[in-house]
């Protein structure tokens, strides 16, 4: 028995541990899933555990809800009947609480994803505003814009079809593609076309003009009840009569349509190849992608077992992988700031280093969203990119452990401080620490790089490797 357990024993020990993760993979795993410059706590957390596991950690870490408190709104969607009735000074008062609304839900979403536990979450939520567009200057009321928010977070990686119909019948979407609009007799096919070509189907892909027609005459009769702030369906206005969309013929309202095109195998390879991009690479792999979108239309649309495969896929765990895709600007900022520790004292400065760097929260340039990739990097945005970067880096140098910085010193100093010996300690202890942690690729320029004195988080912050993921 002792001899059999000393062969079994020899056994377990010599079959290779192909899934345990190592450092390297840690960090390709959290920064995709997060952005885009993980702590070294989270780095430890999932170090302990096999590659799978730590997957599973990250997917099973989803809350479904945000941990910051949604603020106070100073308007409500129901004054909107109230505005003809103002006197010019009431109006303007009026809007300009409005338009502070607004700024308040980018400053609340930048506050979650700087605190979030689960970056993860976060970046599906910004991965489906970009999927599902709308801008808040046109939806008007910032509690319109968290509730399509919330709703990105409630189904972040859960059931694509009661996103896609929640996300649909929302104020949001409905105000922003005037979906109100579409009535019968008068239908209004933009709502009906965005469907099919943004959300379900892409652009050109198993639908034609006609489709569009016939089920823009199904969403008719959707509006927005603006005394209750919710989505009402008036009969009255309803197109009554069979319409025929993606060759089925029925009575069919609105829903009926979604289930249909639901049924069309082309959402599934359509949501894996979107999903592909956004957190593998810029080039779909014809082979994954099916095989995944295979697994999307097996769980009927629960996108979490999907998304599990394509982080397990050996494509994601490819070391010729790493640094290959760009850092948005939102990654760029959050990632940063999250990693050195920085707690912004004024969120709209982190706002308006986003939008100087070409991405505006709330606000994507079309109903196409923001194209990323190269997109990112044009001549003006990389100065901002740069001067953003130097900026967080001063609130490290600044840092002063034997007195408190003055109240002039810290107004130049929009990102806060930071204490830059948590991150010394590391490389301290291990040489070459730093550049491990905060580049997926080597070094481009031709700087210090290892050692604990500050300026090597500067050279790292500022070598061109840190701009990709």
């Amino acid at each position: 028995m002792i001899r059999f357990l000393v062969v079994l024993i020899g056994l377990v020990i010599a079959i290779p541990q192909a899934s345990a993760i190592s450092f390297d993979e840690a960090r390709h795993l959290l920064a995709r899933t997060g952005f885009g410059s993980p702590r070294p706590a989270e780095i430890d957390k999932i170090l302990p555990l096999g590659y799978e596991a730590a997957v599973d950690q990250i997917l099973n870490g989803v809350p479904g809800k945000a941990a910051t408190p949604i603020p106070e709104f100073k308007t409500e969607p129901a004054d909107r009947r109230k505005i003809k009735n103002m006197d010019k000074a009431a109006r303007q008062d009026y809007q300009r609480r409005n338009q502070a609304d607004r700024k308040e839900a980018r400053y609340w979403w930048i506050r979650e994803m700087l605190e979030t536990p689960s970056p993860f979450t976060e970046r599906m939520v910004l991965f489906w505003h970009n999927h599902f567009v709308s801008e808040i200057n046109k939806v008007q009321f910032g509690q319109w814009a968290l509730e399509q928010n919330a709703s990105f977070r409630k189904y972040a990686i859960g059931d694509f079809r009661k996103l896609l119909i929640e996300v649909s019948i929302g104020p949001a979407m409905m105000i922003y593609l005037d979906a109100s609009k579409n009535k019968k007799n008068k239908p209004n096919e933009n709502f009906a076309r965005e469907i099919m070509e943004l959300f379900t189907l892409g652009e050109g892909q198993g639908y034609t003009e006609e489709d569009i027609r016939e089920s823009a005459r199904a969403y008719t009769g959707w509006r927005i009840n603006f005394d209750t702030a919710k989505f009402e369906f008036n009969l009255w206005s309803h197109d009554n009569t069979d319409k025929t969309v993606l060759g089925k013929t029925g009575n069919f309202d609105g829903i009926d349509v979604m289930e249909i095109i639901l049924e069309q195998p082309r959402v599934a390879d359509f949501l894996a190849e979107k999903l592909w991009r956004e957190f593998v690479s810029l080039q779909p792999n014809p082979s994954e992608t099916k095989r995944l979108a295979k697994i999307i239309r097996a769980h009927k649309y629960n996108l979490k077992p999907m998304i599990k495969a394509m982080f397990m896929s050996p494509v994601f765990r490819d070391p010729d992988n790493r640094g290959t895709l760009i850092k948005s600007p939102v990654e760029l900022t959050i990632g940063t700031l999250r990693l050195l520790g920085q707690k912004p004292p004024e969120i709209r400065k982190v706002w308006g280093n986003q939008k100087a760097m070409g991405q505006n929260l709330f606000d994507p340039p079309d109903v196409k969203g923001w194209r990323g990739g190269m997109a990112w990097m044009t001549s003006t945005t990389t100065l901002r990119r740069s001067q953003f970067l130097k900026a967080a880096f001063n609130g490290v140098k600044k840092f002063n452990k034997k007195r408190e910085l003055t109240a002039m010193e810290m107004r130049k100093l929009p990102f806060g401080v930071a204490n830059p010996w948590p991150l010394q300690a590391r490389e301290v202890a291990k040489p070459g620490y730093l550049k491990k942690l905060m580049l997926a690729i080597d070094p481009v320029m031709q700087r210090k790089f290892t050692g604990k004195q500050r300026k090597v988080i500067r050279n790292l912050l500022l070598d061109p490797a840190y701009q990709v993921k």
